[in-house]
């Protein structure tokens, strides 16, 4: 019986020992290992390449998927942007049909706002979607941006003083956004802020395009002057954060940075991680996607249009959610035939909180939900789907 108890003892103890030591490592685990600076009185937050809390896996279900092809309100056709107002109204831009369409949180068909055409109100290209103070939507095309009140009454349109790729309207209602700049000598991707009136304010920060071709005469006698863009090409990136908050960043190198509303660099967000090399085999695999324009062109032409940089992309999307955590989604190589994306996440001081697969890329990510564009490759059916992250509320928001 003594040798008994002893034994219950020990194994007692030795269970204790295990628990002291996993909750040390823990503890050890989930301490932040990055290092704060200042470089001219902006903080610079360098994070190691692991995050604090590991891995994390997303509990995501679907619980509302809205497209169908027997009603013409339902019916998408290329599918721009998708936005989601604070009362759960999901908005979806379609450049195919040249509208607007809006749908309650039960995915409840409520208006289309704008048709195709010239006039007040009118799109003939739909590109971008923001939605602003006062419940005011905005829609972009070309240099220029219609403005809607919430109930869909057109207000008026802004021209702007340069092309804009995408944007985001603040709380002051100045326009902040990626345009592209060119001239004769040189072409810019530049993140800028613009007036309520669509005038240049500040150029914040640019950046080169990738190299482009001169002219080249075709077998059919055409000439042309072109660059192929491809999944290797760095890119400027952005979106909007909380509290009037603006993040941007360049893919060659893996710093993000935050501005305010007036513009300013507040905050640079680095994280550790090493170049990839472009191999022979992956450059291989993107001039096959591009063969069946070689009929077209003098041989080699197709090749030099591909240029590559001296290293992959680190990222090429940039998201924010309501809580204000930051979501870069990761380049994969070409060759990684993996159907999932990878992500990471950072808080909204800038530290690296979880690395983590998704099986598709959000447009919106907005109180515990996840909003997808989803077509079927077998029927081409559109849908807006919506899935709840039923492990959202243990997803901490900082160290």
């Amino acid at each position: 019986m003594k040798a008994k108890l002893k034994l219950v003892l020990t194994m007692a103890i030795f269970f204790l020992f295990l628990v002291s030591c996993t909750k040390t490592k823990i503890s050890e685990k989930v301490e932040w290992r990055g290092e704060i600076e200042y470089e001219n009185g902006v903080k610079v937050v360098k994070n190691p390449a692991e995050p604090v809390y590991g891995e994390m896996l997303l509990d995501l279900e679907e619980d509302l998927a809205v497209g169908r092809e027997d009603d013409d309100n339902y019916m998408f056709y290329r599918v721009r942007k998708i936005d989601v107002d604070d009362q759960g109204n999901i908005y979806v831009l379609e450049g195919g049909n040249c509208r607007l369409q809006k749908f309650d949180p039960d995915g409840q068909y409520l208006q289309t706002i704008g048709k195709k055409g010239q006039g007040p109100g009118e799109f003939e290209r739909p590109s971008k979607l923001s939605l602003g103070e006062e419940n005011n939507i905005y829609i972009s095309e070309y240099r220029k941006i219609h403005i809607f009140n919430g109930k869909g009454k057109f207000i008026n349109s802004i021209l702007l003083s340069d092309f804009i790729t995408d944007f985001s309207i603040a709380s002051d209602k100045s326009i902040f956004g990626i345009a592209s700049i060119r001239s004769d000598v040189e072409s810019k991707q530049c993140f800028v802020k613009l007036d309520h009136k669509g005038k240049m304010i500040k150029n914040i920060a640019q950046f080169d395009y990738p190299a482009k071709l001169v002219q080249r005469k075709g077998t059919d006698g055409t000439t042309m002057a072109f660059g192929l863009s491809h999944q290797y090409n760095q890119d400027l990136y952005f979106s909007r954060a909380v509290a009037d908050k603006h993040i941007y960043a360049y893919s060659s190198k893996y710093s993000l940075f935050q501005v305010n509303l007036e513009g300013d660099l507040e905050l640079i967000i680095k994280k550790e991680e090493p170049a990839h090399s472009i191999s022979q085999k992956e450059k291989n695999k993107i001039y096959e996607s591009y063969s069946r324009l070689e009929e077209r062109w003098p041989k080699g032409v197709v090749k030099e249009a591909i240029q590559f940089p001296s290293h992959r992309p680190y990222f090429n999307r940039i998201l924010t959610d309501d809580r204000g955590r930051i979501y870069v989604r990761r380049v994969r190589s070409v060759i990684d035939e993996s159907e999932e994306v990878e992500f990471d996440i950072f808080s909204k001081e800038g530290h690296y909180l979880y690395k983590t697969n998704l099986p598709f890329t959000p447009s919106v990510i907005k109180n515990g939900y996840f909003y997808e564009h989803y077509s079927s490759e077998e029927t081409g059916e559109v849908k807006i789907k919506r899935y709840k992250a039923k492990n959202w509320e243990k997803i901490t928001d900082g160290i």
